[in-house]
């Protein structure tokens, strides 16, 4: 990545960490990487843009690592079971924004400033390599991989943010097993299946530990 797309993107995640989406200016962030407001836009063509390149680059790195930690440390010899990584996914990207208010302040002012740019618009990928590994039960005239795409990113957002409001009488993992199941259920994946993704999935990250750190980053 050209250097200086990449320092406006490294100032703009930790300004965006530490004071919010709101108080963080394009200004401001083109005076810590001393170039001009304009070349921000020539790069990213507005700020909630910029906030998107954001959350996508900190799901890509979550993935990644994700997935290799999982390679070495649980899977080993044996082949990997996608559902189960995606499963360690999904959950663990949602608790981020649970355990951490100023990653959970980010993204609820994202969304109040621009819904769309709150989810990546390559976000349907993940659903086309599960029906190319599962052979998905699903209409592919209707578009329905869109569909299901769209559905699971906006019912996921909408059951943390409630959450986070305390309209909910259930405990976090609770919370988190009802957005996980939801991907596996519009996927039309038969119940039984989901009860056991999501019961090894948990399984997984207790022998395969994760930890939230700052600036939206897992290790």
């Amino acid at each position: 990545m050209n250097n200086q797309k990449e320092q406006i993107l490294q100032v703009a995640s930790k300004l965006f960490y530490e004071q919010g989406y709101k108080k963080t200016y394009l200004d401001q962030i083109a005076e810590i990487c001393e170039i001009t407001k304009p070349l921000i836009s020539y790069y990213y063509k507005s700020k909630s843009s910029l906030a998107r390149a954001v959350s996508d680059t900190f799901l890509f790195e979550l993935k990644n690592k994700i997935a290799l930690k999982l390679y070495t440390d649980y899977f080993k010899e044996r082949k990997a079971d996608l559902q189960v990584s995606t499963a360690v996914e999904i959950r663990m990207y949602n608790q981020m924004f649970l355990a951490d208010p100023k990653a959970m302040r980010f993204l609820k002012e994202l969304a109040d400033d621009k819904y769309e740019d709150l989810f990546s618009q390559d976000s349907i990928t993940l659903y086309k390599i599960h029906d190319r590994r599962y052979h998905l039960d699903i209409n592919r005239e209707s578009d329905e991989l869109a569909m299901i795409a769209n559905a699971a990113r906006g019912a996921s957002f909408s059951v943390l943010w409630a959450y986070d409001r305390g309209e909910f009488n259930c405990t976090q993992e609770d919370c988190l097993d009802y957005i996980t199941r939801l991907n596996f259920v519009l996927m039309h994946i038969d119940p039984i299946r989901i009860d056991a993704i999501l019961a090894e999935s948990k399984e997984v990250l207790k022998l395969v530990p994760f930890a939230f750190k700052p600036y939206f980053r897992i290790e």
